[in-house]
C-alpha cells in the first residue's frame, strides 16, 4: 500500500492501528516515499511516533478552530456568510453590513410574508412577479430558502454557535415585530421545513409507542427487467431503538387510516350554519379591530413624515452630514414601507381567514372524498 506521508494514511491512532493490522494480517507492506523507513523495529517505531503527531496536529487543530469561532461568536460576528449580510474589513477588522443588494430582498420578503396572506409557495410566486431573485444563476426563490430565512435569527442581530443564539454586533436587518410576527404565521414549534415528496414526515406525525416524530425515507428498487421503481416508507426515529417495534408504513397504508379518520368526521346541517354564523361574527369583530389598529397605523406614517421632513430641514442647515442624513432617510423610507404594506393587507386579512374557515367547513363534507380520489391518482408513488 503506498501513501505519500504517514499523515495522508491516518490522522488518528486508532485507524492507524487498524492499517497497521490490516497490512500484517495481508501481508501488504506500507510505503511512504516522503518518509522512506524500513521494515525494522527502528522503522516501525519512526512510522508510529509519525502517526502519534499527526494525531496531535489534528486535535490542536481542531481546538485552535473551536477556539477561533467562539472568539468570533464572542466579538458579535456570525460564522459562514448569510444571504443579505455581507463581511468587509475595516482598519483590519472583519464587520457585518447590509449587503446593498440582497438585504432590500429579505427585507421584502419578511414583510410580505409577515402583513400579508401568503403561503411560502404564494410568497415564491409573488417575488417572481414582482422582478425580486434570488440569484443570477437561480433567480426563483426555493420554498427551503424562504423557509431558511424567515427562521434565521442573524437578521434580527443574533449569531449562533452550538445550537445556542448570543448577541450580534451588528445593525439588525429586520425589526423584532416582523420577526415575531413571522413567528406567529408559522406557529410557536417554527417547524423545519421538509421534502415535499416524504408527504406524511418533518414532524407531522408521532410514534404511539414511544411519542417519537416520524420520519420518511426513500428507497429505488430495481426489477429484474431493469426498470426503477420510487418507494416511500416511514417509521418511528427510534425504530431500532431496544424493545421498539419494528413497523414499517407506506404511503397506501397511511392514506387508508386518514380515510377511516376522516369518515368519522362528520357534521349535521344545523353544525354547518352555526359554525358559519360563529366565523361571520368572530371576522366582523375583527374588522371594528383593523379599523383602529388603520388609525393607530395612519398616525405613525405622518409622524414618520414630520420627522423626515425636519431631517431634512437639519440637512438644509448643515446641521447633520449627509452620510447621517442618508442613514436616517433609509430608515425612516422603511420603516414607512412596511406600514404601507400593513395598511393595504389590513382590511383583508379577517375577511380572507373567514372565508377559509368557512371553506374549510365545507370542505369536511366532501373530505373523505376527495382523499379516495388523490389515493387513486398517487397509487404509482406506492
Amino acid at each position: 500500500m503506498l501513501f505519500v506521508k504517514v499523515d495522508r494514511a491516518a490522522r488518528n491512532l486508532r485507524d492507524w492501528a487498524d492499517l497497521e493490522a490490516l497490512s500484517e494480517s495481508t501481508g501488504v507492506p506500507l510505503f511512504f516515499p516522503d518518509q522512506p523507513t524500513g521494515e525494522t523495529p527502528a522503522g516501525r517505531m519512526q512510522r508510529r511516533m509519525s502517526a502519534v503527531f499527526a494525531s496531535y496536529q489534528t486535535d490542536q487543530q481542531a481546538t485552535d478552530i473551536r477556539s477561533g469561532q467562539r472568539r468570533r461568536i464572542e466579538s458579535g460576528l456570525p460564522l459562514g456568510r448569510q444571504y443579505g449580510l455581507r463581511l468587509v474589513r475595516v482598519n483590519g477588522r472583519s464587520i457585518v453590513e447590509h449587503d446593498p443588494i440582497q438585504a432590500p430582498k429579505v427585507r421584502r420578503i419578511f414583510e410580505l410574508f409577515a402583513y400579508g396572506p401568503h403561503t411560502l409557495e404564494t410568497l415564491a410566486d409573488t417575488l417572481a412577479r414582482q422582478g425580486i431573485i434570488y440569484t443570477d444563476r437561480q433567480p426563483r426563490f426555493t420554498k427551503s430558502t424562504l423557509h431558511r430565512i424567515l427562521h434565521n435569527k442573524i437578521y434580527v442581530g443574533k449569531v449562533q454557535y452550538q445550537g445556542v443564539w448570543y448577541d450580534g454586533s451588528f445593525e439588525p436587518l429586520i425589526d423584532l415585530a416582523t420577526f415575531e410576527r413571522v413567528r406567529e404565521r408559522f406557529g410557536t414549534d417554527f417547524k423545519v421545513y421538509h421534502q415535499p415528496q416524504l408527504t406524511f414526515a418533518g414532524g407531522l406525525i408521532t410514534c404511539a409507542h414511544c411519542g417519537r416524530v416520524v420520519t420518511g425515507e426513500h428507497k429505488i428498487k430495481k426489477s429484474p427487467g431493469g426498470t426503477k421503481r420510487d418507494y416511500y416508507y416511514y417509521r418511528c426515529s427510534g425504530y431500532a431503538t431496544d424493545g421498539h417495534p419494528k413497523h414499517r408504513l407506506n404511503e397506501r397504508q397511511i392514506d387508508q387510516q386518514l380515510l377511516a379518520f376522516f369518515a368519522t368526521i362528520k357534521l349535521d346541517a344545523e353544525t354547518q350554519a352555526w359554525f358559519v354564523e360563529v366565523i361571520k361574527a368572530r371576522a366582523k369583530s375583527g374588522q371594528a379591530d383593523n379599523k383602529q389598529r388603520r388609525v393607530d397605523l395612519l398616525r405613525q406614517h405622518d409622524q414618520l413624515a414630520a420627522k423626515m421632513q425636519s431631517v431634512l430641514d437639519l440637512r438644509i442647515e448643515g446641521e447633520i452630514t449627509q452620510e447621517e442624513f442618508a442613514a436616517k432617510r433609509a430608515q425612516m423610507q422603511d420603516r414607512q414601507s412596511a406600514i404601507r404594506l400593513q395598511l393595504e393587507c389590513l382590511d383583508h386579512d379577517n375577511d380572507e381567514v373567514a372565508d377559509l374557515a368557512i371553506k374549510a367547513v365545507e370542505l369536511s363534507k366532501t373530505l373523505r372524498r376527495i382523499g379516495l380520489q388523490l389515493t387513486t391518482t398517487q397509487n404509482a408513488r406506492f
